[in-house]
Parts: structure tokens; sequence; C-alpha cells
């Protein structure tokens, strides 16, 4: 194996000009769906994607922003190109930074989207920076995609995900870190549905009987919903959001839920979603409606990503620390990337904590350390 030629203690030595872009970069609020900011954003990170010497590409996303491919050049042409994701959106509104500033306290760096994912996208940007200044560059022609509406589950960009992904040999996706600094060799994947109930109207003291209740009926339903269900093999379902009804004193015309399921594998995300799809009304007056499907597949370990992670951590014990794997049963692009058959390493970003809240931070020493190994995977994947 390669000697990383970026070491942890360059890294540290350069710890503020890396610092310095993750300012920028978080004190450019970007929400999902402001299209100000996330063009602001993007201003700012072509900017960085030239520095680090890439070539950008714009993608419209019109009432979102703008979606960047940043492609750099490797050095071998005997392998195909490396895919890097990342997305420019958070979930915290502007005006933010007044609740949550960005700043330095107690070994952590603090700010919104510091920990998902700003701060993934800088580490990764400053370690292509330093191989750059070293003349040595990525082993492999690298396309780094950055989103910017991931965190309303990557409508308008997945067709580009997908398409990168079935072009490129792997991906390495700059997601938080699991707590304690692993990566996230597993994740689950992740359906969402719309049920919709029909029913018919009454007077609820004159002629109740007359009417067909819909939110009994979709009440019912809920029930059968989680019946479905199967916490052992770790799949489960969740109506977030229930409506329904006109008055008190009318019987019930229609209702709505959302329902949210997730699941380790794909033959269970097809038996949820086919078990939904059969529903009957226990009401043969009612009628029901389902929107929806399979939002992102499950990010299963491969043999090949097994590998890869096998790899990143032999480098990481190279530069001096440990990285673990740990499994979570939340979704990202990595999914996307997975599910057309791209070997996938996700959670590459620094360790932190407080991932959408007013808490959200990173280690301040996982900065040198995260860039330490994203140059040494570019050198030698």
């Amino acid at each position: 194996m390669i000697h990383p030629s970026v070491t942890i203690a360059e890294a540290r030595s350069r710890g503020e000009e890396c610092l310095a872009l993750l300012r920028t970069l978080v004190e450019t609020e970007s929400p999902t769906g402001d299209e100000a900011g996330n063009l602001t954003m993007a201003r700012l990170l072509e900017k960085a994607i030239a520095g680090a010497g890439g070539r950008v590409e714009r993608i419209p996303a019109p009432g979102l922003g703008v979606h960047l491919l940043g492609r750099f050049p490797g050095t071998r042409r005997d392998r195909g190109p490396l895919l890097v994701m990342g997305h420019m959106d958070t979930v915290h509104p502007v005006g933010t930074l007044e609740q949550l500033p960005f700043e330095v306290v107690g070994g952590r760096v603090w700010g919104p989207g510091i920990y998902d994912m700003k701060s993934g996208l800088a580490v990764a940007l400053f370690a292509l920076r330093m191989l750059a200044e070293k003349n040595s560059g990525p082993a492999s022609d690298i396309t780094f995609l950055i989103t910017c509406d991931e965190e309303r589950g990557s409508g308008s960009s997945r067709d580009r995900i997908e398409a990168e992904a079935r072009a490129s040999r792997a991906a390495l996706v700059m997601e938080p870190s699991a707590p304690g600094g692993a990566v996230k060799s597993r994740r689950k994947g992740v359906s969402a549905y719309v049920l919709e109930v029909d029913g018919q109207p009454a007077h609820a003291g004159i002629e109740p009987e007359a009417g067909a209740s819909a939110i009994h009926e979709i009440s019912r339903q809920i029930c059968r919903i989680y019946e479905h269900a199967d916490p052992d093999r770790g799949t489960t379902a969740s109506v977030g959001v229930v409506e329904g009804g006109i008055a008190e004193n009318v019987v019930a015309p229609s209702a709505r839920c959302t329902i949210d399921v997730r699941f380790w594998t794909s033959a269970e995300a097809e038996r949820m979603d086919a078990a939904l799809r059969c529903a009957e009304p226990a009401d043969g007056r009612c009628t029901l409606r389902l929107k929806g499907g399979i939002n992102r597949g499950p990010l299963e370990q491969s043999q090949a990503s097994a590998k890869m992670l096998v790899h990143a951590r032999a480098l990481a014990e190279m530069l001096g620390f440990e990285i673990g794997d740990k499994a979570t049963g939340g979704g990202s692009d990595g999914n996307i990337t997975a599910s057309v058959g791209c070997p996938t390493l996700d959670g590459l970003g620094p360790d932190g904590g407080g991932a959408h809240t007013l808490k959200e931070n990173i280690l301040l020493s996982e900065l040198p350390r995260r860039v330490g190994l994203m140059a040494a995977l570019f050198e030698t994947l």
C-alpha cells in the first residue's frame, strides 16, 4: 500500500485554512428550498473546487438552487472514475446562526449544518487542494457531486446521482461519521407514503349511520400498517401525521396519514410495499388511495464495499488513528449510489453530534484526521 503523502501533522499545520473554509460554508445559510442561499453556497463551492484543481459543471435545479459537478483528473488511466458525494443544503432555517453561531468552544466547532454536512464538504475539498499543491493528485478521475436537495429526498438530483454512480467504480459519501468516528457501512432504506381515505359525510346527530367515517377507516388501516412491520428483521413503520374531518358534528368525509417505512434489505422493502398496496377498506363504503413508494433502497454491504472499508481502516492506522464501522437507520444519497450497484462507503465526514438540532457540532481534532484520510483514499483508490 502506498504511504499517504498528506500526514496528520501536515494537515494540522494547515488547520486554520481548513477552518476558514468551513466557517465560510457554515455562515452561508442554505436551507433546502432557499434558492438564493443555495446559489450563494454554490458560488463558494465553485471557487473551492477550482482552487483544488477541479473543473465545475452546473446542473440547474429550479426553485432549489444548483447542483455542482466537480471533475478532478486522476494520475492513472487504467481505472474508472471515483464518485464523491455531498450536499450543500441543510435543515436549518435562515436565522439559525443567531442561535447557533459558528464558534470553537471546548474542543468542538459549532454551527448550523456543520455536522450534516458542511464539514464533510470542507475536508474533502481541502484534501484535494493539498494533493494538488503537492502535484500528486488523485489516482482515479474524481467526480465530486454536490447537491442542493438531499434533505428533502433528492428528488431533483436523483437521476444525476444514479447516472454518475453507474459510471463510477466506487462512491465515497461525505456524510458525518457515526458517533465515535465510525464510517457507515450499512444504512436502512426508506419508503415514504401518503394514505388518503374517502368516506361519506353525514350529520353526526341526526343520521350518523348514513355516513362512513374516513377517520374510523384510517384508524383501522393504521393498526394494519403497524402489523405489517417486522422489528425482528429491522423493518419498522411509523405513521407521523394524521389529518381528517371537517367539523365535530359531521361524520368525517376524508382523512389522510403519512407513513415512514425503514428496512435493511430490498426484499423487505418490496414486501412492505406490496402489503400497503393491497390493503382493502374495512368499510366497503370507503375508498383508499396510496401515494408514494420506495424513496431510497438500502445501503447493503457488498464484497466490494467491505474491501473498501478494510482499505480505509488500514490507511487510518497508517495515519495514526482508528475507524470503526456501524449500521444506521438513517438514509442518505449513499443509499441511491449503492442501489444501482456502485460499491459505497458512507459516513466519511468528521465525528460530532447534534445533527438537525441547535447543538450541531464537530470535534475540532477530527478536521486534520479526515483531511489526511480523504487525501489517502483519493491517492490509493
